[in-house]
């Protein structure tokens, strides 16, 4: 069976055939690359749509209309990061060419001001020790105060700020402090990774903007490069539900107790890239997004997962009655 990057093993060879009969997990491993390829399209169709109307608008002077087109492609742009496609491309299992997955990867991490160097480095840690020591990436108990709830609504202006001055701190070779610092010491791979990871994403956006100002948009240069940090509440509520208010299992390969599982509908599964099928993903990583619907139904024939909620709202009210909406330990930027 084919290993993931993130474990250095496949669902079946750490022993989960239990749960998937071996050819059932040999089909849904299969790479689609022409409905990975589709759906990708669609993806950028969706956006470069809404953009160039939008700047139409603008460019006619009907501002608050334009404002309002840019709506759902703002609601929808951070999902082409780590809580989207973006985190499956990673995975290397979008597309059968392994390169692919990786060029992608990173180029939407860097139009999500998001730094890949750190995530290369991280995800597989918490794919491995889920919540558990070291797993830095998921906060069980992170949550949000009524004024961050309301930035996520809007624009959440403090996380740019916290962005972009981490990520200056890192290009310019600070490495991390605290408990970070055990992760990316000074002078490791690790850290160069982060640097360089972090030098390409402000370059990255620099051309981005340089590219919008030559053709005489800066309107355009806007819509792109803050909508990562514009009205992201649903993809910063969805990420929450994989792992909010829940454990460590403390037995490798066991996801129960530490991953959710959320049904959406086809739009809302299309743009999170099926990511709601979170413990399907924990328990069997290499098999593709578009799969993973498949591997649910597969799954849930034979044992229903421990946390699983039923629909986006019914998962907003777990987490308000969790006490998710409260001040506390802020969510990280």
């Amino acid at each position: 069976m084919a290993r993931d990057q993130t474990s250095g093993l496949s669902g079946g060879e750490r022993g989960e055939g239990r749960i998937l009969d071996r050819e059932t997990y040999r089909k849904l491993t299969v790479r689609r690359d022409g409905l990975a390829a589709t759906l990708l399209l669609l993806r950028i169709a969706f956006h470069a749509a809404l953009l160039a109307g939008a700047s139409l608008l603008f460019a006619r002077g009907q501002t608050v209309a334009a404002l309002l087109l840019l709506i759902p492609h703002f609601v929808t742009w951070s999902f082409l990061g780590w809580a989207g496609v973006g985190h499956e491309l990673f995975h290397r299992s979008v597309f059968s060419v392994r390169w692919l997955n990786t060029a992608l990867f990173r180029l939407f991490s860097i139009l999500t001001w998001s730094n890949y160097g750190y995530f290369e480095v991280t995800h597989p840690i918490h794919h491995r020790n889920t919540l558990g020591e070291g797993d830095f990436e998921a906060d069980p108990q992170g949550r949000l105060s009524p004024l961050g709830t309301l930035a996520l609504l809007t624009i959440d202006v403090g996380a740019l700020y916290r962005r972009v001055r981490v990520l200056a701190l890192n290009a310019a070779g600070v490495a991390p402090g605290g408990a970070m610092a055990a992760i990316f010491p000074a002078g490791s791979d690790a850290f160069l990774k982060l640097r360089n990871g972090a030098r390409a994403v402000i370059v990255g956006q620099a051309l981005l903007i340089a590219t919008c100002l030559w053709l005489g948009s800066p309107f355009l240069a806007a819509a792109i490069t803050l909508a990562p940090f514009c009205m992201t509440f649903v993809n910063r509520t969805l990420a929450a539900l994989q792992h909010f208010d829940l454990r460590a299992s403390g037995v490798p390969g066991d996801y129960e107790s530490s991953t959710r599982t959320v049904i959406l509908g086809p739009v809302a599964g299309f743009f999170y890239a099926d990511m709601n099928y979170h413990i399907e993903h924990h328990h069997f990583p290499s098999i593709p997004h578009y799969n993973l619907r498949k591997t649910h139904a597969a799954v849930t024939a034979r044992r229903r997962p421990l946390h699983l909620e039923r629909g986006y709202w019914r998962g907003l009210r777990l987490l308000a009655r969790k006490g998710f909406f409260t001040s506390g330990r802020p969510l990280g930027a």
